[in-house]
């Protein structure tokens, strides 16, 4: 798979995300999906504001951190196992802000709860993190991070210390 490649499928299929959400947007807007359906029933519009707000508290964090994580893992693979490592996180991290995003809506609209639009909210601005990277951005997550040592002497450090201790007097 090549980087142009790449970056295609990652800007189509965050494309397709947000075209998702817009339509189910539209589609109670434009009252082809009932709102308020939830209204008078209390306790399983708490239940579903929990999901919504339990949804958001664990993935969102999740799908943020959990990129980093493994880019840091497949970086010692070899180069193509690498790529596909790397699209694959990259869809996994996506789909867990669709969820957030989506069902979130959907709780928004059906038990007319302000919570759990909100989250959705979050959900939608957290997602902003997850945009497509440019060619320079790609060329940098699939180059492997070589950690760099640079050998510093301890003496001066000390001895700054020292001056720190002496000015301080």
């Amino acid at each position: 798979m090549t980087n142009k490649q790449i970056l295609l499928r990652l800007r189509i299929e965050y494309i397709v995300y947000v075209l998702l959400a817009l339509l189910l947007v539209a589609l109670y807007e434009l009252q082809v999906f009932t709102k308020g359906t939830m209204e008078g029933h209390t306790t399983a519009v708490y239940v579903l504001e929990c999901i919504g707000v339990l949804l958001t508290v664990v993935l969102v964090p999740l799908a943020l951190k959990s990129f980093h994580v493994a880019l840091e893992r497949i970086a010692e693979k070899e180069e193509q196992e690498h790529r596909r490592s790397y699209v694959k996180w990259n869809e996994i991290r996506l789909a867990m802000f669709v969820v957030v995003v989506l069902v979130n809506i959907s709780i928004y609209y059906v038990a007319s709860s302000t919570t759990c639009g909100y989250c959705a909210v979050i959900g939608a601005i957290a997602s902003l993190f997850c945009l497509p990277p440019t060619k320079k951005g790609l060329m940098a997550d699939l180059t492997p991070v070589e950690e760099e040592k640079v050998e510093s002497p301890v003496e001066p450090q000390v001895e700054e210390e020292k001056t720190e201790e002496e000015e301080s007097r």
